[in-house]
């Protein structure tokens, strides 16, 4: 199911001196996310293919190790998410850690983090939630 679905950014952990590192270094200011209860950064680096989201270990990510966070997925519209909901649920892959909710940031829209069993986190961005 999860290979059918385009990924949409890398989320990574980082500390509150890497923060104003990344900060310095692009010339740009983190911003919060209340739904992650932290500050969060995204980036499109040159090398790579995906966006990289800087998370500041706060907040929902202060027990969370360093480096990588989690995934996030783009999902077309709500019936998508739906599906994919069922495919977690019906295969015990693991669960909803957030209900779906509006980002605090431009660059997702309508999001949903689950736990899923020997990976972790994932987050599934919902382009259209009227459909």
């Amino acid at each position: 199911m999860f290979d059918r679905l385009n990924k949409h950014h890398i989320g990574i952990i980082i500390t509150e001196n890497q923060k104003v590192q990344i900060e310095s270094i692009y010339n740009k200011e983190f911003i919060t996310d209340t739904i992650q209860g932290t500050r969060v950064l995204f980036l499109k680096e040159p090398s790579k293919s995906l966006l990289l989201e800087y998370i500041v270990q706060e907040g929902r990510a202060k027990n969370l190790q360093l480096g990588f966070g989690h995934i996030c997925y783009s999902v077309e519209n709500k019936k998508l998410l739906l599906e994919v909901e069922s495919y977690i649920k019906l295969n015990k892959l693991g669960y909803p850690v957030t209900k779906l909710d509006k980002s605090g940031s431009k660059e997702c829209n309508w999001i949903k983090f689950f736990f899923i069993k020997n990976f972790g986190l994932i987050e599934l961005n919902v382009e259209d939630i009227f459909v």
